[in-house]
């Protein structure tokens, strides 16, 4: 009994090892794999999107990838109007300025990076805006035109 306990002991760490390492491999392979589309970088500033404009095509999958060079926070969020306007609100309500029901805009501290990726379904004028406390305001937004 005493030997079987020993076989299925060894079964179960070689399992565990080969798991392991296959689960590091997987790893490496998405951590090196480049986002699908195209890349836009975007820088964000004080206040301020770097490009102010952007073109896409209808059918297109694009990654902006934010940099936030200003010195305070910024968010991205890419929409037309009616949802500026509605996170707009949304952001109005919180006491400290931060999207907690994460509607698809992303925050980003000074000095730190994040992405927004997105495929454009159809044609049309799109705004990427900032609404942290006064930066909509500011004029903190960016047009995104689909053709």
């Amino acid at each position: 009994m005493h030997a079987r306990s020993i076989v299925r002991a060894r079964r179960v760490v070689g399992l565990v090892a080969a798991g392991l390492v296959l689960a590091a491999c997987g790893g490496h392979d998405h951590a090196t794999t480049a986002p699908a589309g195209r890349v836009i970088e975007v820088s964000m500033t004080d206040m301020a999107f770097t490009p102010g404009t952007v073109a896409v095509a209808a059918g297109e999958t694009v990654t902006f990838h934010f940099r936030n060079e200003g010195a305070v926070v910024h968010e991205a969020l890419l929409g037309d109007d009616a949802a500026q306007t509605k996170h707009a609100a949304d952001m109005a309500k919180m006491a400290d300025g931060h999207d907690h029901d994460h509607s698809g805009a992303v925050s980003v501290a000074p000095g730190k990076t994040a992405t927004l990726t997105k495929t454009f379904a159809t044609a049309g004028t799109l705004v990427l805006g900032c609404h942290q406390p006064g930066h909509w305001e500011a004029g903190m937004k960016a047009t995104v035109t689909v053709a």
